[in-house]
């Protein structure tokens, strides 16, 4: 038997060309896309994280059976397998009697790099896959929390679509459906715009008041967009375009991805149009369901602190039809004091009610 591993930062060329070939394989949902990776590396490193990327490709008689996102950041001196300091997606299996090794591998590249912990979380949209956290088979502890999942079998029709949304959610799409003052429109890889791609990421920097990432990022999700694998809603509101709603889609998984408005206009039910429009247009493009994406949990969990805005938003979403399904999380800790520190923040922040 022949075992081989890639290493993206030794041959690029070669991990990339298996990285595809893992995706098509497992038919993994947006996450995986190689635009969102490439974006979290240029987040973390912009932050001043990024202390090496091991992302690897584990080969057995030259066929690629697993492929692994493995950023290193540092973290107040600490070195941890995160993202931005949050979840790293866990890595894709195609050959499920590698999965012990896999992890195996990387447990020694943890200790190589003296890393402090790894955090892994499964993509919720892998639920056919992971019917229980498989991440606990190898020493994580898990931590894991509840997603939203739009459900869009249940719905036959945009009739249906509309029906099927709660009535508070129904009555404040309907209120925009029949005031001519407004309009959606789509921008996607059939007519794709960078005006308005820019547009997009002018009231992302209004309405955030600040520049959270860099122009990359965004030029990123352009090349989703033109490679069909994302689209962007926007909301017009008397000739001015006042919101947009940006989703990433992969075969039949897709990811509520990013929204922004503009603050003038917050008083207005902005997202309740784009989300049923969104739906309407993923509904059309095969999409069986979304993850929306946290906040969605709707209480405190270890290394999860949402305060009232963010509980407000998870509110709002469960109002779309879907349901809660488990999103595993677990965190495999190499060092006590960073097990003590983590538990220390969660009492600090866990409130008794």
């Amino acid at each position: 038997m022949s075992v081989q591993i890639v290493f993206k930062d030794s041959d690029e060329k070669t991990f990339w060309k298996h990285w595809e070939y893992c995706l098509l394989h497992r038919r993994a949902g947006p996450r995986y896309l190689k635009e969102n990776i490439e974006s979290s590396i240029i987040l973390s490193s912009g932050n001043s994280l990024l202390y090496r990327d091991k992302s690897f490709i584990y080969i057995v008689n030259n066929e690629p059976k697993a492929c692994v996102f493995l950023p290193l950041e540092k973290i107040e001196n600490n070195i941890t397998v995160s993202s931005n300091k949050d979840y790293v997606f866990s890595p894709i299996v195609c050959d499920q009697s590698v999965e012990e090794k896999l992890f195996s591998i990387i447990d020694n590249i943890a200790k190589e790099e003296n890393v402090a912990k790894i955090m892994f979380s499964v993509d919720p949209l892998e639920s056919n896959v992971y019917t229980y956290n498989y991440l606990v088979k190898y020493n994580y502890l898990d931590t894991s929390l509840i997603n939203y999942i739009i459900n869009l079998e249940s719905s036959c029709s945009a009739d249906d679509l509309l029906k099927n949304c709660h009535r508070r959610i129904r009555r404040e799409i309907k209120k925009i459906l029949e005031d001519k003052e407004f309009s959606t429109f789509i921008v996607d890889k059939d007519n794709p715009s960078y005006d308005l791609h820019e547009e997009y990421r002018a009231l992302h920097h209004k309405c955030a008041g600040r520049i959270t990432r860099s122009k990359e990022t965004f030029d990123l999700q352009f090349e989703k967009l033109k490679n069909g694998h994302a689209a962007l809603i926007g909301l017009n509101y008397n000739g001015k375009n006042i919101a947009y709603y940006y989703f990433d889609y992969s075969f039949d998984k897709a990811l509520g991805f990013s929204s922004a408005d503009d603050p003038d206009y917050d008083t207005l039910p902005l997202y309740h149009i784009l989300l049923f429009r969104q739906m309407e247009y993923l509904k059309k493009a095969g999409v069986r369901h979304i993850n929306l994406g946290q906040p969605s949990s709707p209480s405190m969990q270890m290394n999860y602190y949402p305060d009232k805005k963010e509980l407000n938003i998870a509110f709002f979403k469960t109002g779309f039809p879907g349901e809660f399904v488990q999103s595993f999380h677990g965190i495999k800790y190499f060092s006590r004091d960073m097990l003590k520190r983590d538990i220390d923040i969660f009492l600090q922040c866990y409130i008794i009610t």
